[in-house]
């Protein structure tokens, strides 16, 4: 079932998502012995209501997931917590916050050698610091997000990276530099 939440959470059918999530979580509750899927399905059904805009639902599994995954020392999923509590504290203009969950997220991932997430929470840290017009701060993140992306072939996240450096040279009215990354997007 949480499976089936995952599917239709990428096809953007957030009703049908939910619904499958909490049917496999209230499963998952039941055995009480899987900490390891209860965690990841905390994680996937709070990245689909972050997806939808619903922060404070997010947050709440993210939260929860994380203190099972602290709980059993399991490293990745502890870092996917840290970074997805990051990127809503970000989108909650909340910059100091989403800056330090988001860091110590990296330092774990890059430890794992899981570099997927890592560019898109740059990437998040680098939309930090544009909003607060630190430019300068703002094209390193996201230089090193494109730089990561580009080592790895991760495709999405390049094209990411480029539309966020695109917005970064337009405010520094670098227009040549910003078109280059524009058309790259």
């Amino acid at each position: 079932k949480i499976t089936i939440g995952d599917v239709y959470s990428v096809m953007g059918n957030h009703e049908n998502s939910v619904s499958y999530y909490e049917e496999g979580i209230k499963e998952i509750r039941s055995v009480k012995t899987d900490s390891i899927n209860l965690a990841t399905a905390l994680l996937n059904a709070g990245d689909e209501f972050f997806n939808a805009g619903n922060y404070e639902k997010a947050m709440t599994l993210f939260y929860e997931s994380s203190l099972i995954c602290n709980k059993i020392n399991f490293r990745m999923g502890s870092a996917y917590n840290l970074g997805n509590i990051g990127m809503v504290y970000a989108k909650q203009n909340k910059p100091k916050l989403a800056e330090a969950n988001i860091n110590e997220a990296i330092k774990i991932l890059e430890e794992e050698k899981d570099y997927y997430p890592i560019s898109v929470y740059l990437d998040y840290v680098a939309e930090i610091y544009l909003n607060n017009k630190k430019y300068k701060f703002a094209l390193n993140y996201s230089k090193r997000s494109l730089d990561l992306a580009k080592k790895y072939q991760l495709k999405e996240q390049i094209s990411s990276a480029n539309l966020m450096l695109s917005s970064i040279y337009e405010k520094l009215s670098r227009p040549s530099n910003s078109l280059y990354h524009y058309k790259q997007y």
